[in-house]
């Protein structure tokens, strides 16, 4: 490197943060400008911070000093305009500013952050009078072509220019106002630095020379247009597209710049000076967590006993605390009384809280037992000495507050009947929340570990991701931007970048490539995580050929290359929410997302600089279960029924579990889980956390040994005796990062914080600290139980190996519990379970159908919508002991919520609708709209009124008319002498409109199923595979998707039914087309696959709602199964040559004989190749009758349907004839394998 450039830096600077147009990444800036041997490096990004941080640690990690600014959007006028049509007469100029201090810093997130929330028109505004007000600790410049005092120098207006320098030297100083002179080869440019001069030299002023920097290298320029064309749609050979009329937008050594300015040296100079007057240090590290306050109504007068207790929960924190300090040989610790009376503030409060929650959750009464401390019960004992540990470590680490502001939070979200999840992550294994209802789960009960979240030799922040009912959530982060203000709570911003594939694709279609090209050069790119273009061009030698050989290939990688990694957009964090201590612009800027406040720093570098960030995460799972649980009060008439209360060891639900019949069932309802519950044979609640944490990619491999340990405890392998208890948990396999640590306490005598240390050594594998852990653990082994050094390091290396796939047991726990619940309602309370969970997937057709396909598994009718009966999402209706599922009206596609509610309102209101007319008249002037009454009409919504929907539809027209005239009539007080008397008196029953309607032809099935699946989205009245009923059973391989696991991989199979969901995919590798669809059978719904091959041959055939049958493959890896889809054909057509003989079974009445002339007429009408017996039902015995071979005949599913239905016939049985193997062996096979 040479040496450090005393003479120049760069003052003006765009990085890939300047979204519309800056191509530098802040790495490959600071790398280069480190190489050029500069001391210094500014970022000036266009009306924004967003990378600010990024370049602070990349100038800071090349050594280079990183100065700190914005090239802000200035309406040079007092004050920006409140209306649109104002706001848009009022130009944005470009204004240079940097930050000279922490105060400048701090102004300068300010003005960014007003200009975005107050001043967004376009773009983010400042005006002169906020510019103003926030100048102090800020160095401001004239500025590019397009800033204020420029523009009036290429005006000729030199007057104004000397104004505006006068107006800004008085709001920054003299000293810290610049004038900022620039030569990229433009006329422009050079045509204003004369004036630019003369104002320097007119009022004292600083000049230097800046090179608007955009890209890093001169090459750069072409990935820099193409860029620009990127992020505004356009392409390259457009000709009216926004373009730079220069090359030289790079970062230039001080050579290039001194030669471009060799008129003006002092310009280079001065550039050093300004780089001196900036010394910015961003405050990472500093805490900035919000300061619990507690309400008004709450005093705090503890009691003398409470200090005394509270004071040997801060004597276990310093007695804990000097044991590490005196074992790492550093200086033990006191704590003064000041600073005990400081912890004290909010400490007692927390402690106050625990106290109640542990004799609600446990029953123990703190106070009673440490005033009777000998004659405690070791239970009680435990529980105590437990929190005052956890209150120990939790206080003197200083996160008291963050405890208080969770348990607010939460706490007022319950008040609100709001419902809050058991807990995820580490946080389960701490008593603290446990008694706070922070969690819902007992650490001591399940072995869980509070050190996994917080201990003294690994002191990061506690992080509670809290769940809640997906609808209410934001009520949740509302309350605390209410409490704790609206200017100190935002949320997260997120970047999203250019990857690899992407980048090939963008600039493939910016210049203006053919598909086909464009998918060729996209498709090199392998579809790794996070593969750079660099890395997919080594990894193959084809495609570093085709780079070799092809110019438009070696032209896109190359500014592929370039631009890759950068920004590409902004987001918003799907949950995540930052709380200050004061006004969050005093330590961040911040930006708008959807109308949030939201950070412009991501998450790491917000929580990096003190401010608290929290997960508030929206959980569908708890939609469902509040939903269930209200439903049960409702039809059972059990209103304090709480599934949270319900014991872990119910017998049904197991018996569900262990059946696999898990969907809707939480983190258990794919078909490899469903498999697994099948195989474990689950049998306590502790089986279920060990489940969720085996199934994933890793410890999959150990399931067997635990099924095996399960089924055989002989087979259980103990690492060493002493873990012997520990293991047997778990049938030997070490599942949990909690066994881990406390297999190293048990051996090593480690403690659980110094265990936590090594769990996470052994998960990251860097081998200088796996090389010092071994070490500790082999000496520890020794010294705590005398095992010698090769068995030490057998057993070291049996827990790395466990280690790396081992699962957080917290986590585990608390979501077990969702899964328990979820499966308790199913098993329980199927009605009320399956109509929340159809109604939390509303909108989802895919979801509804499995849904739906599970409901009809499980016996449980889902009906068609009811105006008396439906609620506005899927309703349960228990009748005489017996349940179904209204369709909710909210779902019916015309209809919606607000429909939806005000008929629900009305019936609530005046009772049940009588009729048609009475529905009519009660809502027609309200939100019910003919096209909502004609989907109710079509759907059934009143089919239980006793009108065929084909009637209602025919008279909906004159209902609404008269409906319509009487609304005039009384809008007009002309009431009919009928109304003053009463509606019923005076009107004959004959007369009355609902039996004066025309006579119509019912509404046939088809016609009903075709208005269900268009309006519904399924079918609900019937279902069109019903006409072949008894047919699909003979030809079909399987009719329930329990029958698949007796398939073994690439078992053949026939299976008919209508097809739906259809989609068409490419593959990832080649782009062919392959399809995805279901197969609705009669009673369940199968996801399909059809590769590319065979959909190359048969795809034509797939169709949404045709009645196909299907030849495939049963596909089985890692416990899931798939079906592969080979051959479609008609089924109407296969029918006939699928069924080689029908059986049919006849009562020996007087209805026989017309029976057989019908199947006679048949025969001869319809001759074909399906043989034909006739036999007879006499007392329960089937008689065989000699038939003859002759009686053969073509079968349909119309012909078929009318027998069936005769009332002669018991029954009938069909014979299929056998499934041939589906070959689906490439022609290359075939000939190797003959060969």
């Amino acid at each position: 490197m040479s040496t450090k450039d005393t003479e120049f830096v760069h003052l003006h600077v765009h990085t890939d943060h300047s979204l519309l147009d800056g191509c530098s990444r802040t790495d490959k800036l600071c790398s280069r400008a480190a190489e050029l041997g500069m001391k210094a490096l500014s970022i000036t990004d266009h009306g924004v911070l967003y990378g600010l941080t990024s370049f602070f640690k990349q100038a800071e990690k090349h050594g280079i000093k990183p100065l700190l600014g914005c090239e802000i959007y200035l309406v040079y006028e007092d004050e920006l305009a409140l209306i649109n049509e104002e706001r848009a007469k009022q130009k944005s100029r470009h204004m240079g500013l940097l930050a000279r201090n922490f105060t400048g810093y701090q102004n300068l997130c300010k003005l960014v952050s007003k200009a975005h929330t107050q001043g967004f028109y376009r773009n983010p505004r400042t005006d002169m009078k906020t510019l103003a007000a926030h100048s102090d600790g800020l160095i401001g410049f004239s500025g590019c072509l397009a800033g204020v005092i420029p523009k009036f120098l290429l005006a000729d207006e030199y007057e104004n220019a000397r104004a505006a320098t006068a107006k800004f030297i008085d709001i920054f100083g003299k000293d810290y106002f610049i004038i900022e002179i620039m030569d990229h080869g433009i006329e422009e440019q050079r045509r204003i630095i004369p004036g630019l001069l003369k104002l320097a030299k007119e009022f004292d002023l600083k000049v230097v020379a800046t090179n608007d920097v955009h890209y890093v290298k001169k090459t750069d320029w072409e990935p820099h247009d193409s860029l620009l064309c990127i992020q505004t749609g356009a392409k390259v050979a457009d000709e009216k597209r926004m373009r730079y009329d220069a090359q030289q937008f790079y970062l230039k050594s001080r050579d290039e710049m001194e030669l471009a300015f060799k008129e003006v040296p002092e310009a280079i100079i001065n550039t050093s000076a300004v780089a001196e007057m900036c010394e910015v240090k961003l405050p990472f590290g500093e805490d900035h967590y919000p300061i619990y306050e507690r309400p008004i109504e709450i005093e705090s007068n503890p009691h003398a006993e409470d200090h005394r207790n509270f004071d040997r929960c801060l004597d276990i924190y310093i007695k804990s605390k000097n044991e590490i300090l005196v074992r790492d040989a550093e200086e033990p610790i006191e704590m003064s009384e000041a600073e005990r009376i400081k912890l004290k503030s909010n400490g007692l409060y927390l402690f106050e809280l625990c106290k109640n929650g542990l004799k609600e959750r446990y029953g123990t009464d703190y106070d009673a037992c440490r005033a009777n401390w000998e004659n405690v019960s070791a239970d009680d004992k435990r529980y105590c000495e437990q929190l005052e540990y956890e209150l120990a470590i939790i206080t003197g680490t200083g996160f008291v507050d963050y405890f208080l502001i969770v348990w607010d939070f939460i706490a007022w979200a319950r008040k609100q009947a709001i419902p809050v999840g058991p807990g995820r992550g580490s946080g389960a294994g701490c008593i603290v929340a446990y008694v706070l209802k922070i969690t819902d789960l007992d650490p001591l009960s399940f072995g869980l570990l509070f050190e996994r979240m917080l201990n003294l030799e690994r002191v990061s922040p506690p992080d509670f991701d809290v769940d809640f009912c997906m609808r209410r959530r934001d009520e949740v982060v509302n309350y605390v931007r209410d409490k704790y203000g609206k200017d100190r709570v935002a949320n997260i911003i997120t970047f999203g970048t250019f990857g690899a594939k992407m980048v090939i694709r963008d600039l493939a279609r910016v210049n203006d490539l053919d598909f086909a090209e464009s998918n060729k050069l996209a498709k090199m790119i392998p579809d790794e995580l996070n593969i750079s273009l660099d890395d997919s061009v080594k990894k193959s030698p084809e495609r570093a050929s085709e780079v070799n050989r092809n110019p438009v290939a070696r032209t896109i990688i190359d500014q592929g290359r370039v631009i890759e990694g950068m920004i590409r957009n902004t987001g918003k964090h799907a949950c995540g929410v930052i709380i200050a201590d004061q006004d969050i612009t005093n330590l961040i800027p911040v930006t708008l997302q959807e109308g949030d406040l939201t950070t412009q720093y991501p998450k790491g570098p917000s929580e990096e600089l003190g401010l608290l960030k929290m997960d508030f995460l929206g959980l569908k799972t708890l939609t469902v279960i509040s939903d269930a649980e209200k439903n049960v009060q409702i039809t059972r008439d059990s209103s304090d029924f709480n599934v949270a209360k319900v014991s872990l060891d119910d017998k049904e639900t197991f018996d569900l579990l262990n059946s696999g019949r898990t969907t809707g069932v939480f983190q258990l309802e794919s078909g490899g889980m469903q498999q697994l519950c099948r195989q474990i044979g689950l049998s306590s609640f502790e089986e279920i956390i060990a489940l969720i944490a085996l199934y994933r990619p890793g410890p999959m491999e150990f399931i067997p040994q635990f099924i095996e340990g399960k089924k055989d405890p002989s087979t259980v392998q103990i690492p060493h005796p002493l873990l012997k208890e520990l293991a047997e948990e778990t049938y030997g396999v070490l599942v949990y990062q909690e066994q881990v640590m406390q297999a190293a306490q048990i051996i090593a005598g480690y403690t659980l914080g110094g265990a936590d240390i090594l769990r996470r050594a052994m998960g990251k594998k860097i081998k200088s600290v796996m090389d010092a852990q071994k070490d500790i653990f082999v000496k520890g082994a020794k010294k705590t139980n005398d095992i010698d050094r090769h068995m030490a390091e057998s057993i070291f290396a049996l827990l790395e190996k466990f280690a790396e796939y081992g699962f957080n047991k917290s986590h585990s726990a608390a979501y077990a519990m969702l899964s328990y619940r979820t499966a308790y309602l199913k098993a329980n309370y199927p009605v009320e379970f399956m109509a929340a969970v159809l109604t939390a997937d509303q909108g989802n057709a895919d979801k509804i159908s499995h849904n739906l396909a599970e409901c009809n598994a499980m016996n449980v009718p889902v009906l068609s919508p009811d105006v008396n009966e439906s609620g506005a999402d899927f309703t349960p209706v228990i009748e005489k002991g017996e349940g179904s599922i209204r369709f909710g009206m909210a779902s019916i596609k015309g209809v919606g919520e607000g429909a939806a509610q005000v008929i629900i309102a009305e019936r609530e209101a005046n009772g049940a609708y009588e009729d048609f007319t009475d529905f009519i008249v009660r809502n027609a002037d309200k939100a019910v709209n003919r096209r909502v009454m004609e989907a109710l009409i079509k759907t059934g919504g009143f089919d239980s009124l006793g009108e065929d929907r084909a009637t209602l539809l025919d008279d909906l027209e004159s209902e609404l008319a008269e409906a319509e005239s009487a609304r005039r009539d009384r809008d007009a007080g002309q009431g009919s002498l009928f109304d003053v008397l009463g509606k019923e008196v005076g009107v004959a029953e004959e007369d009355k409109l609902t039996n004066n309607r025309r006579s119509v032809e019912p509404m046939g099935m088809t016609e009903k199923l075709g208005y269900e699946k268009e309006l519904l989205g399924f079918y609900i009245s019937g279902h069109p595979m019903d006409a072949y009923a008894g047919i699909d059973e003979a030809i079909d391989s399987f009719h329930h998707p329990d029958e698949l696991v007796n398939f073994d991989d690439r078992s053949s199979f026939r299976l008919s039914g209508i097809v739906c969901n259809l989609a068409i995919k490419y593959t990832r590798k080649d782009s062919k087309q392959m399809a995805v669809f279901n197969l609705a059978t009669r009673t369940h719904s199968y996801e399909m696959i059809m590769f590319p091959d065979p959909y190359a041959k048969e795809g034509a055939r797939l169709e949404d709602g045709k009645l196909a049958l299907i030849h495939g493959l049963v596909g089985r890896r890692n416990g899931e199964m798939s079906l592969a889809a080979h051959n479609i054909f008609d089924l109407e057509i296969s029918i006939p040559k699928l069924i080689s003989r029908i059986n049919f079974i006849l009562h020996p009445n007087d209805k026989a004989a017309e029976f057989i002339e019908l199947l006679r007429e048949t025969i001869d009408d319809q001759y074909g190749e399906t043989c034909v017996n006739i036999s007879f039902l006499v007392e329960e015995q089937i008689i065989e009758t000699q038939t003859a071979q002759s009686l053969t005949f073509t079968i349909t599913q119309t012909n078929f349907k009318k027998l069936r239905r005769h009332p002669a016939l018991a029954g009938v049985r069909i014979e299929a004839v056998d499934l041939k193997p589906v070959n689906d062996r490439r022609p290359w096979n075939k000939r190797q394998r003959s060969g």
